[in-house]
């Protein structure tokens, strides 16, 4: 069985899964799960399912994942924390390892169908060779359902490549457990929508009110999925919290699309009003959130002041362009085509650790489903229904 090594950071980009599925699945049980803390844990892990030849599994999440006991011990202030948290609460294995915070670059952007539908498109990039992905469709009881796609290789990048949870060999017990705390982005049955993408260039925000509990990138979307139903609801998530990018000395940043059924969108980003990065001690002061009513987005900064930090302008104005074109109308296979057209290989933006485009996928908020394709195989789109 292989080693554990959990070197992590969660964060960045989206999709889905349901059980309405178009393409065959293969059940995965050979490999092992020896680390489980009960029979719930054991029943969610038989549903593990292989979508995409090892680059993308399903679960469906039905175990409790101790979020208010998560919330209730302060939150988490870096991906390391959380998970320090989450595995031993949910497993027998201890955390062993952190490792430093992850980028990634992204893009995404919202629109609407010919027929009224609200739609959100989105790419996650990373220079990850090989890599495998969670689709996670939490049915936990006492939570809204949600589809969302967890990164495993951010858990750890040497064991979680193509195909390894179906290896025969490596343990699922944290991969499957954990992924629900790993989401990069999602839909729940509401049809809100949220999604995280990268900012470099500038350190990254902190907040330190104690009177609230701390929340990370990935946390923050755990509860938005979990609880509201509107852009504006999910805007409270983080009103209500300290936003941590990763600890006190993180190296980047993020940013976040949020939309819902109704066509409202919307880009929560941390910065320093009044300040022009680079900032010399970007954990001496608290960050400030800014809401900026867009429906496109991608790696560089939308607040004032700081739009020269960051990166994605090319994409960015490709899907500026195409949006305006369009009148902001586009179609299913449209909207996927857009993703294609700004999608990142491993030379792309002079091959950039946020470089490489692991997936795209279309959500549509209003009938609740999503398409995915994954590794820029834009012949092979995966359908799901929530």
């Amino acid at each position: 069985m292989k080693r554990f090594v959990y070197l992590v950071s969660c964060l960045s980009a989206l999709t889905c899964i349901f059980p309405a599925c178009h393409e065959k699945e293969s059940a995965t049980t050979a490999n092992p799960a020896a680390f489980l803390r009960n029979d719930g844990q054991k029943a969610m892990v038989s549903t593990l399912k292989n979508m995409a030849d090892g680059h993308l599994y399903s679960v469906k999440y039905s175990a409790d994942y101790l979020m208010d006991e998560i919330m209730e011990s302060g939150g988490a202030s870096s991906s390391a924390q959380l998970l320090g948290k989450v595995i031993p609460r949910l497993t027998t294995v201890s955390l062993t390892k952190a490792g430093e915070g992850m980028d990634y670059g992204c893009s995404a952007f919202c629109v609407k169908s010919p027929d009224g539908d609200v739609l959100v498109g989105r790419n996650f990039d990373y220079r990850f060779v090989s890599s495998t992905n969670m689709l996670v469709h939490n049915v936990t009881k006492g939570v809204r359902e949600s589809i969302c796609i967890s990164a495993l290789p951010f858990l750890d990048k040497d064991v979680y490549v193509a195909g390894s949870l179906s290896d025969g060999e490596t343990d699922l017990s944290v991969p499957v457990t954990a992924s629900i705390y790993c989401c990069l982005d999602g839909m729940n049955d509401a049809g809100l929508f949220i999604g995280v993408l990268s900012l470099r260039g500038t350190g990254g925000a902190v907040q330190h009110d104690k009177t609230k509990s701390d929340i990370v990138p990935t946390l923050v979307i755990r509860l938005a999925l979990d609880g509201c139903t509107s852009v504006d609801e999910a805007v409270d998530v983080f009103k209500t919290h300290n936003f941590f990018a990763d600890g006190d000395n993180s190296d980047s940043n993020y940013h976040f699309l949020i939309a819902d059924a109704s066509g409202k969108s919307a880009v929560v980003e941390y910065y320093r009003p009044g300040e022009v990065p680079p900032l010399n001690e970007p954990a001496a002061k608290d960050w400030s959130m800014n809401l900026i009513n867009t429906d496109h987005v991608t790696n560089f900064y939308l607040s004032d002041g700081w739009q020269n930090m960051g990166g994605g302008r090319e994409r960015y104005d490709k899907l500026h362009e195409t949006l305006e074109k369009k009148n902001r109308i586009m179609t299913e296979e449209e909207c996927m085509s857009l993703l294609d057209d700004v999608h990142t290989d491993l030379n792309s933006e002079g091959g950039d650790i946020t470089s490489n485009t692991q997936w795209s996928v279309v959500y549509n908020l209003t009938k609740k489903t999503a398409t995915i394709c994954v590794d820029k195989n834009y012949k092979r789109k995966l359908h799901y229904s929530l």
